[in-house]
């Protein structure tokens, strides 16, 4: 597949001219990593900032412009000038077949898509925050236009796809699709891991989102979407284990439902991969699998040890283009929500700050028993119109939401 994917773009007359939304570390580190790729052209960024955007690719040697009409995008991609704009008329308006969101918001990233939607654009997110918030809705538009919507391979939900679907094909069944964590803090907050995030490069929002399970959260709820798993139990159980092949026997006294679930491992001598906890559906290949070491069985620990995160966008833009197969998406009808829950005490008029503030943090629940629960990726700057008591889940009746693409769109489909 690797291959055909990399021919196919070598052979093409004309490079595939992707549209950016987003600057940031990982927006950065694709347009960084994509630069000697054969026919794949950044011809757009989409940024809040184009003037600071702009600044930066000069920096670390990219040739930029601010832009604000379709024609000086069409002037400069030809020059190897990448347009940057905040004029989202151009996500619509300028011909090309993919949008690439991530930002990591909600509300503006909605916004985006949106208008790549009116403009005919197949729509790949790095932002499981959106598939998981608004995802469902999109797919729903775009299904309506014979376009495509897709998270990408290199970020946990995307890889776990890759994983889960090589698995299949090798004849297994899927007990548990799992993500792998060093350490969690419920109550993580911007203050503690500000050094943290530092030392690493990371916005502290990101970080604490990490910390605090919340991206966790919903990246377990995008693959329980896509493949219809199942949890244990709200949150999942979160097994305690110091080596992926421990998994083997962590999930040994759960009643596992025949469709599998989604979980994670937590332990300090962890790596950020995932794995997937599997039986053979042949009873014959016991003998097989004991020599290929992957142990006595009947369960098996099979593992990806890392996530190159950006630098497998490429591939996931080629094979979306390409082959028009989504990798992962929410689905048209999601099974799970990530649920928002206080971080501490809070009283009725205190605005929510969002996804890896200090305020709330989300966790994965059944969508069928929280359909009025208020979505974690909504929480941003919604106002609390009760008093809400540390690690109570908060309702959508419990706040009033900023009016903003993604609160529109969610409040349409209620």
């Amino acid at each position: 597949m690797h291959q055909y994917l990399l021919k196919t773009l070598e052979n093409r007359t004309e490079p595939i001219d992707v549209i950016v939304s987003g600057l940031g570390f990982m927006g950065f580190g694709f347009i960084d990593g994509s630069r000697n790729l054969p026919n794949l052209r950044i011809a757009l960024v989409v940024s809040r900032r184009p003037g600071e955007s702009v600044a930066y690719l000069e920096k670390y040697g990219f040739k930029a412009a601010v832009v604000d009409t379709v024609a000086e995008i069409q002037s400069n991609k030809v020059q190897n000038i990448i347009s940057v704009s905040d004029n989202l008329d151009l996500v619509r308006d300028f011909p090309n077949e993919i949008l690439l969101e991530v930002t990591g918001t909600v509300a503006y990233g909605t916004e985006v898509v949106l208008k790549a939607i009116e403009g005919g654009k197949h729509i790949l997110t790095m932002n499981p925050e959106l598939q998981v918030t608004v995802g469902t809705e999109l797919k729903k538009l775009t299904d309506t236009k014979g376009l495509m919507i897709s998270d990408v391979y290199g970020d946990q939900p995307g890889s776990l796809a890759r994983l889960l679907t090589t698995s299949r094909m090798m004849g297994f069944k899927i007990l548990v699709a799992g993500n792998m964590k060093r350490y969690r803090d419920n109550y993580a907050t911007q203050a503690k891991m500000q050094p943290w995030a530092d030392d690493k490069g990371l916005a502290v929002r990101q970080t604490v989102s990490f910390t605090d399970g919340t991206k966790q959260a919903i990246e377990m709820n995008l693959v329980a979407n896509y493949f219809g798993f199942d949890i244990l139990k709200e949150g999942m159980k979160g097994a305690m284990i110091n080596d992926i092949k421990e998994a083997n026997t962590a999930f040994t006294d759960e009643k596992i439902p025949e469709n599998g679930i989604v979980d994670y491992g937590l332990g300090l001598g962890l790596f950020p991969g995932v794995f997937c906890l599997v039986e053979h559906t042949s009873p014959h290949q016991q003998k097989y699998l004991r020599y290929l070491g992957l142990g006595e069985g009947p369960r098996y620990a099979l593992f990806e040890p890392y996530h190159l995160c950006h630098l497998e966008v490429a591939q996931s833009i080629i094979e979306l283009v390409t082959l028009k197969q989504p990798i992962i998406n929410n689905s048209t009808a999601p099974r799970m929500r990530t649920v928002t829950y206080a971080k501490r005490d809070l009283k009725a008029g205190e605005i929510l700050d969002g996804i890896g503030g200090d305020t709330m943090r989300g966790d994965i629940c059944r969508e069928d028993e929280n359909a009025m629960m208020l979505p974690a990726g909504l929480g941003h700057g919604a106002v609390l119109k009760n008093d809400i008591a540390i690690d109570q889940k908060i309702s959508l009746a419990d706040v009033e939401l900023p009016d903003n693409a993604a609160t529109r769109l969610i409040k349409q489909s209620i």
